[in-house]
């Protein structure tokens, strides 16, 4: 016994705790009292400045929670619910470890974790902006600094600058740099400067140079690029200012830019270095350049640079953007666009997105933009660029409104549409095929937006599977137009219905009621006195309603795809109901009056006949109620509440009630009647016993 206690205890226990653990926090938010559920980065380790994000909950919903690091108050604010999110940055502190502490204010109660502040070196090289390079020559400023160090303490970093391969030159400098109470240290420095071992520190080399913060412990680095052109990207028309140095005095040298994507040498010039061994040089970017990467390259006669002067520069061209509207001005996404540079006779490519923008570099000078749609050439513009700028081309396509509707000029929504068509292409005279599907609205339109005019369309229109416009398929050489409109029409049919009751009698002046069960389209009619309707019908499948006096009889679905013929048999209608009422023990009663309340507006009455039997002709069925009585009687009724479906019996006992002959007596009179009997029998049974006995005694 003690160990199914100790086993269903143990069960509980899981349960419980994996109902906990699979809780949602915001479920369990207030039952875990004052708790830091999640830190990110959850390494709990982290650098000065860095973002850090808790989470967790506290006992006061709504209440106020203070965050603290160290003794740092980095947050205050109030919970969501019992719900804590705060994000904060580490302070400047030194290095080491930091009590996180999460309190609710109200409670004073804490929770805490152990934070590690990392410490950070970083040496950054300070260089312009871009396109602005450095050239040879120039000095660079170099950014120092210690974060989450040791307070108050001695770091002294050796920074090292590497002059660019093939070189590889080594330059070292230790520069004297003490944290402050906070682990912090920061100082600039230059480069070159003779203070950099070995001696002869220098920028005379185009290149990468890479800097590094104690090289042999890597701990920091950083590189920065010097050029010997003023700019890394130019355009058309801009002059290319070159300055090398570290050349022999009066050196004789050949400058020379060559096209990396074609390899072709664009420009080619003799220059001679100054006395101070400075090359200078300008070279204006032609207007015909080519959008993309150029290699200058100095080369000297005799005496090469120990790192020879070689440096790309960038042909960007401008940022163009198109925009593409079609005839109705409205943009049309997927239209390829081509840019035929006049000046280099090279095409740039784009294709406009959602908005019916694209974007294409282009540099300054004409161009013509092109406009293609699947192969097509729907548009052409002409633009000059001279910077960034925007251009609005119109394309020759129009929008395709097709409207769906019946002869009667009602509009039909939910109509299945599928448009193909043909065209030539322009490029290349290829023949094509497209298409295009969809549904008509509310509105019973459908639009096929920024389509191809001057081409024929073909236009299949259907519902549940069946096209119903073979007589006016064909949309003929579409207009150039901003909108084109084109009208389906969905055909009438005969539809002749024959409705009968149960007997398959014809029922005369039933009322009708068609709804098409996809768009709603209502046709109403009514019998005549041979149970038939003729009601011409648009197309479709049709929910069927059949009335009589008010009384919804049958509901059927009918499909009407062409001229249709069919029968509805109501057979709740023209049904024989014949009521039989019987007494206490089941003997039919005769002379009872019996009313019938059916769904129609009419009330039915009959008495019963000798075999306790009401008959009732033509009637409508459904529920309806039953309510029968003896003639002259009526506040002692039965009633009964059934729903007739077809021709049928309904029996009524009146339990109150036995019939004694031809005699209708109420069940508690005759039961009086029987008990008084009884006692009478009884009594005279006792005073003849007591007689007997008394003659006995006598005679004894």
């Amino acid at each position: 016994m003690w160990l199914n206690k100790k086993a269903a205890t143990f069960i509980l226990i899981v349960m419980m705790s994996a109902a906990i653990l699979f809780m949602p926090l915001t479920m369990v938010a207030g039952q875990l009292g004052v708790s830091i559920i999640q830190v990110t980065p959850s390494s709990l380790s982290g650098t000065v400045g860095q973002t850090v994000h808790v989470e967790g909950t506290i006992n006061t919903s709504n209440g106020t929670y203070q965050l603290f690091f160290g003794s740092n108050l980095v947050a205050d604010k109030t919970a969501e619910g019992f719900y804590v999110n705060a994000t904060f940055a580490v302070p400047e502190l030194p290095g080491g470890s930091y009590t996180l502490t999460l309190r609710d204010v109200k409670q004073n109660v804490n929770d805490t974790k152990e934070f590690n502040v990392q410490t950070t070196y970083s040496v950054k090289a300070l260089v312009p902006s871009a396109p602005t390079l450095l050239q040879e020559g120039s000095t660079v400023t170099l950014n120092v600094s210690v974060t989450g160090g040791p307070a108050s303490t001695a770091v002294n970093p050796e920074i090292t600058v590497m002059l660019p391969d093939p070189l590889n030159t080594n330059y070292s400098k230790v520069i004297p740099l003490t944290t402050s109470a906070k682990g912090t240290a920061q100082t600039e420095l230059t480069f070159p400067d003779p203070s950099f071992q070995p001696e002869g520190s220098l920028t005379n080399y185009a290149g990468t140079y890479r800097v590094y913060f104690n090289q042999t412990q890597q701990l920091a680095s950083d590189q920065f690029f010097i050029g010997f052109t003023a700019l890394n990207s130019y355009h058309r028309g801009q002059s290319v200012a070159m300055r090398a140095i570290g050349y022999v005095p009066n050196q004789e040298a050949t400058i020379t830019i060559t096209s990396v994507e074609t390899s072709s040498v664009v420009h080619s010039a003799a220059a001679t270095a100054s006395s101070d061994g400075i090359i200078t040089s300008s070279w204006t970017v032609p207007s015909n350049a080519v959008i993309g990467d150029y290699n200058i390259t100095i080369t000297p006669q005799n005496t090469p640079k120990l790192v020879p002067d070689s440096q790309l520069i960038t042909v960007p061209g401008y940022t163009v953007t198109i925009k593409a509207l079609n005839l109705a001005s409205e943009p049309v996404p997927e239209i390829a666009l081509e840019a035929l540079d006049e000046a280099t006779n090279k095409i740039y490519d784009a294709t406009t997105g959602f908005d019916g923008k694209a974007s294409v570099n282009l540099e300054s000078g004409n161009h013509t933009v092109t406009a293609f749609w699947n192969d097509v050439q729907v548009g052409e513009i002409k633009v000059s660029v001279t910077g960034e700028n925007s251009f609005t081309l119109t394309c020759e396509l129009t929008n395709l409104k097709i409207t769906v509707q019946n002869e009667d000029g009602f509009t039909l929504p939910f109509v299945q549409i599928d448009v193909t068509y043909q065209y030539v292409t322009t490029k290349n005279g290829q023949t094509k095929t497209g298409s295009a599907s969809g549904q008509t609205g509310l509105s019973g339109t459908y639009v096929l937006n920024s389509t191809l005019p001057g081409i024929s369309y073909t236009v299949n229109a259907s519902l549940y599977g069946i096209v119903f416009n073979a007589g006016n398929k064909t949309i003929p050489n579409l207009p150039t137009q901003p909108v084109s409109e084109a009208v389906v029409i969905c055909p009438s049919y005969a539809f002749a219905l024959k409705v009968t009751g149960y007997t398959r009698a014809a029922i005369p002046n039933a009322r009708l009621e068609l709804v098409e069960v996809t768009n709603g389209l209502f046709h109403g009619g009514a019998t005549d006195n041979s149970g038939n309707a003729n009601v011409n019908v648009t197309f479709g499948k049709y929910r069927v309603r059949v009335y009589a006096e008010n009384v919804l009889l049958n509901e059927t679905v009918i499909e009407v795809f062409g001229n249709t013929q069919s029968e509805i048999r109501c057979t709740l209608y023209d049904i024989q109901v014949s009521v039989k009422v019987v007494d206490y023990f089941g003997q039919p009663i005769s002379n009872v009056h019996v009313i019938i309340n059916g769904p129609g507006t009419e009330k039915l009455s009959a008495n019963t006949q000798a075999g306790g039997i009401a008959t009732f002709n033509n009637i409508i069925g459904g529920s309806m109620q039953v309510i029968a009585y003896p003639a002259g009687m009526e506040n002692s009724y039965e009633a009964v509440n059934v729903k007739v479906e077809a021709p049928t019996t309904i029996q009524i006992k009146m339990a109150k009630y036995i019939l004694l002959g031809p005699f209708l007596m109420e069940a508690s009179v005759l039961v009086t009647i029987l008990l008084i009997a009884a006692a009478i029998v009884l009594f005279l049974l006792i005073e003849v016993y007591r007689r007997r006995k008394a003659k006995s005694r006598k005679t004894s």
